[in-house]
């Protein structure tokens, strides 16, 4: 290489290094003007804060959900989630607005979804959907000490939660059934009701279908599909032969059965109607003829054909949203959301909030937690029919057994609902002896299911068309009675006639002998209504219905409202003996009906084999948390005078004809049935602003009434004569 290029390459580098340095120096000053750009950007925005402190970004709430991205469950909390954003953020009791953030976690894994929920640190979780995986993980989900709403509608979740911070977000499995039955009954006129149970695992919902068709003073009786055989032929073939031929069928069990089912009835000349609530279920739907589909009918807590103003509103947003039409797990979701918002708007521990509201105008109707059992939050169901496309027409709302309205071409027509229902008397039991036992079926030779006391009451929801035998709910299946040992009493005409199952068959040999083992277990709690600041004993009896002894063990319970533990140590108790102890607790919060799960053996401490054990928290104590009551009784004349607070000031006037309220104001209390299930805080004082009832509206009615001192209490007009006689029975707060 020659010299003159050796050159040319040393100056090539150095003007490259001079190059270089220049653009490192040039580089640090542009990154000096950026850093002072921003200093001062900041400074700026600082000052800006200070002039405008509520510039300041919002505080972040995150809403946990236990659904899969694209589930009803998920979507519908997404688009609450963003309303509310959208008009100013989640507003809290101190006046201070959060914007919701929806945490999304899937359901296939629930410990982990638990975990990712803590993680998240939720102030509340929506979900699963799943029943088995809703009851498998309550315990999980109660660990989080935040209120979960769920949409599983099964009557006996709710009674395994102790924790008072669970909630479901549609009607119950019972309340739809009460709307079913009165539908049936009151709307089209059926007398002659044929129930068909396809499987073991829907007896629970088939009973309170049977005892909500007794409320409204009709029968029903039960074909009961045999597994073995497997033939649905039979059933059909069952239901032709009858004469006169039923007026409605309500068909339970899973969609497949029901599909065939279905078909064969009809290919065997039924013509009536026919209930079926998962009729819209691919797996029936792909069964059953397109053509055969039409005027089924399907009872679910909610409709997207409803034709409320909120509800078609909710629709088209969830629409435009999602590009396709919410079910009813969506409505659910979405006002779950908003009662979260409006119990997060109080002072004091959200679940009780929740727990506390009334008249919650959501997509499913107004809600009303405050009336219902603890838990419960929605009494709203909507009976639809399937039309000739396929698509389930929604053709009356009810809130309970109240119909809202009749709803025929989208045009809904609203029913008064002032006047509560007349129901049924019933036909009711009281046991008679020591101890009776409660058999799986009608004789000696079927199983015992369990064992009542001397002095228990139930409702007669079934028999034997000889009445030999009586049916009642026990612990969630039917239990048989002989009925020569107990009391009955009540129009035993209004009973259903219900087949019996078949007789067990006797094992081949029986080489040992069953074990002799103790077996603990609630039968009885009481009062029904217990006061609240002060303190209340609840006396408790246990039983041990085993054929061995039981050593030491607990008895306990948390109490609601406020989940008060309450518990107590027996030193023992002998075979085939019982004993009552008392639980005791000082409570506060919101009235209303309670249900709390009484376990016997809390520490597992007594071996009672797998039945034995199965059964020590079975025991649901339903009761009404209330407060103090100040006067109560009852009273009858032509005309007169009360002092319902006895404080000197006449408060009602009767004068034959009409009851006048004259220092205070009152209202009629159409979601409650009678005295007994009213309390404080479901009388509503925005609702009292009449100050006289005439004679026509007084039967059977049940009346809010407000003191002019401020005093709340509820009447119910027991009896009217046609000679001005009236009676009431009343209870006064302070």
């Amino acid at each position: 290489m020659s010299s003159y290029t050796l050159n040319s390459l040393a100056h090539a580098r150095r003007g490259l290094v001079i190059l270089s340095e220049r653009g490192r120096t040039i580089r640090r000053r542009r990154t000096a003007v950026r850093c002072a750009t921003v200093r001062f950007a900041l400074m700026v925005f600082a000052l800006l804060l200070m002039a405008n402190p509520s510039a300041k970004a919002q505080q972040i709430i995150r809403i946990g959900v236990i659904d899969h991205m694209e589930g009803s469950i998920a979507r519908a909390a997404q688009l609450a989630a963003k309303h509310i954003n959208d008009a100013g953020g989640l507003a809290g009791a101190n006046g201070t607005r959060s914007e919701i953030v929806v945490a999304v976690t899937s359901p296939d894994y629930m410990d982990i979804a638990a975990a990712n929920m803590r993680q998240a640190d939720v102030i509340a979780v929506l979900g699963p959907n799943s029943p088995d995986s809703a009851l498998a993980t309550l315990s999980q989900l109660g660990d989080l000490s935040v209120p979960v709403f769920t949409t599983v509608s099964s009557d006996s979740l709710l009674l395994q939660d102790t924790s008072g911070r669970v909630f479901r977000s549609v009607a119950s499995d019972l309340v739809q059934s009460r709307a079913l039955a009165t539908y049936l009954v009151q709307s089209q006129g059926a007398s002659r009701i044929t129930t068909i149970q396809l499987d073991a695992a829907s007896t629970s919902s088939l009973i309170g279908f049977a005892s909500a068709l007794s409320e409204v003073g009709a029968g029903v009786s039960n074909l009961l599909y045999d597994e073995i055989r497997n033939d649905l032929g039979a059933i059909a073939n069952q239901v032709a032969a009858r004469q006169p031929e039923p007026e409605a069928l309500v068909i339970y069990g899973p969609p497949l059965l029901a599909a065939q089912s279905y078909n064969q009835l009809r290919s065997a000349g039924f013509a009536g109607l026919v209930s079926y609530s998962q009729a819209m279920d691919p797996r029936f739907t792909s069964i059953v003829p397109t053509d055969s589909l039409p005027g089924i009918l399907v009872t679910a807590p909610w409709s997207f054909t409803s034709s409320d103003a909120l509800s078609r509103q909710f629709v088209w947003d969830f629409a435009s949203a999602f590009g396709t039409v919410p079910d009813a797990i969506s409505a659910a979701s979405y006002d779950a959301v908003g009662l979260l918002a409006a119990a997060y708007r109080r002072p004091g521990n959200l679940a009780d909030n929740i727990a506390a509201l009334q008249r919650f105008a959501g997509v499913q109707g107004s809600l009303s937690p405050g009336t219902l059992p603890r838990g419960e939050t929605s009494a709203n169901v909507m009976i639809s029919e399937i039309n000739e496309f396929g698509t389930p027409n929604a053709v009356a709302s009810y809130r309970g057994t109240t119909l809202r309205a009749e709803i025929r071409s989208g045009v809904a027509t609203a029913t008064p609902t002032a006047q509560p229902s007349p129901t049924a008397s019933g036909y009711h039991l009281t046991i008679r002896s020591t101890y009776q036992n409660v058999r799986s079926g009608p004789g000696l030779n079927f199983d015992v299911i369990g064992q009542l006391p001397r002095g228990t009451k139930a409702r007669v929801i079934g028999a034997t068309d000889d009445f030999s035998w009586l049916v009642i709910d026990f612990r969630g299946q039917w239990g048989w009675l002989a009925a020569y040992l107990v009391d009955a009493v009540g129009n035993r005409n209004l009973v259903p006639i219900i087949l019996p199952p078949p007789t067990p068959t006797p094992p081949a040999t029986a080489t040992i002998a069953p074990p002799s083992l103790a077996d603990l277990v609630i039968v009885d709690a009481y009062p029904a209504r217990v006061t609240l600041d002060q303190q209340m004993i609840v006396n408790v009896i246990v039983a041990n219905q085993g054929l061995a002894p039981a050593g030491p063990f607990a008895i306990a319970t948390s109490f609601q409202p406020g989940g008060r533990y309450a518990a107590v140590n027996l030193p023992g108790l002998a075979a085939r003996q019982q004993a009552t102890v008392q639980l005791g607790q000082n409570l506060n919060g919101a009235t209303g009906p309670q249900s709390v799960i009484i376990v016997a053996d809390l520490n597992d401490e007594v071996f009672e084999g797998d039945a034995g054990e199965a059964n020590n928290r079975s025991y649901a104590y339903n009761y009404i948390a209330d407060r103090e009551v100040i006067n109560s009784g009852t009273w009858t004349g032509n005309s007169g005078l009360l002092d319902l607070d006895r404080n000197g000031n006449v408060d009602l006037s009767w004068s034959g004809t009409d009851l006048i309220a004259l220092n205070g104001s009152m209202y009629l209390m159409g979601d409650f049935r009678t005295i007994d299930d009213a309390h404080h805080d479901a009388i509503g004082p925005n609702l009292a602003h009449a100050s006289a009832f005439n004679a026509s509206l007084l039967p059977e009615a049940l009346i809010g009434f407000f003191s002019s001192e401020g005093g709340r209490g509820v009447i119910q007009v027991l009896g009217l004569s046609d000679d001005g006689a009236l009676t009431l029975a009343y209870r006064m707060y302070r």
